[in-house]
This record gives C-alpha cells, sequence and structure tokens, in this order.
C-alpha cells in the first residue's frame, strides 16, 4: 500500500484524502462511506436523480452502524451489488463552514447483482470504462482515487 495525502478545493469545501496506513485505521468516526465498486474491471455506477449525474455508492451512517455496515447498505440500495470482497483504502474530510464531514473510501467487487429496493434515491445502474462526463460531484475525489487504486493494483 502506497502512503498518500492529497489537499485539493471542493465546491463544497476544502478536502484532504488521506491514503495512508493511518488513515484506514482511522475510519471508526467517519460520517459515511462510499464505495469504489468494479465488476469485471468496469466500474459501477448509479445515476442520482436529484443530483443529476452518475456517482458510486456512497451516504451516511445510520445509528449504531460502523463505516464498513454502511458501506455495504450503500452499496445494495444504491446499486443492488452484493459484494465479493471490500477493502478500506482510507478517507476524505471536506472541511467548510460548517465543520468536518468524514468520508471512509472503501474499494468493493461485485459478485453478482440483485433487484434495488424500490424506494432507493437513485435512478440507473450503469457499468462503465471510464468516468462519465456528468458526474454528480465536481471535485477530483473520483479522479484522484480511482488514480490511487490502479497504482495499488
Amino acid at each position: 500500500m502506497l502512503d498518500l495525502i492529497y489537499n485539493i478545493t471542493g465546491v463544497n469545501g476544502d478536502i484532504k484524502i488521506d491514503f495512508t496506513s493511518d488513515g484506514v485505521k482511522d475510519l471508526e468516526d467517519a460520517h459515511g462511506s462510499i464505495v469504489f465498486t468494479f465488476y469485471n474491471g468496469k466500474y459501477v455506477m448509479t445515476y442520482h436523480n436529484k443530483r443529476k449525474g452518475w456517482e458510486f455508492p456512497k451516504g451516511k451512517r445510520e445509528k449504531g452502524e460502523t463505516p464498513l455496515e454502511c458501506a455495504l447498505r450503500e452499496t445494495l440500495e444504491e446499486t443492488g451489488a452484493i459484494l465479493a470482497s471490500i477493502e478500506p483504502l482510507g478517507y476524505y474530510n471536506v472541511t467548510s463552514d460548517s465543520g468536518v464531514f468524514k468520508t471512509a473510501i472503501y474499494k468493493a467487487e461485485v459478485d453478482r447483482f440483485e433487484t434495488k429496493p424500490r424506494w432507493s434515491e437513485t435512478d440507473l445502474v450503469k457499468l462503465f470504462d471510464i468516468l462519465p462526463d456528468n458526474l454528480s460531484f465536481k471535485d477530483d475525489v473520483y479522479k484522484i482515487t480511482l488514480e490511487y487504486i490502479r497504482s495499488i493494483e
């Protein structure tokens, strides 16, 4: 594992991405999780109706839930994916006027897909070879994380 830290400016505030061994150990206080999901070498992404863009499964932790449990739940709810494996990569913090929001970052391989819940807040699920142009989030977190994943494979 490479130990890397990135500091970038995002739309909602300053972002610190921590891909270090300490970052992987320091996930329990994360407010939510994001899962970079792969199926047969392709990105598994979902279209979010309200944000009008493609994204990886992501969401806030529910009461009593660990970051890993949040990651598994959000992936199933948003894509219908049952995971074959999942591993923590680190986290990112967004610091804004309202405080710091910490998101645990995971990489996962999909085993199979099941039907998403009807109440899912996302619409389509699609496989991509490259990131689509119309992403929900306009910062570089996706690009940096995918480059990091390629560097450790």
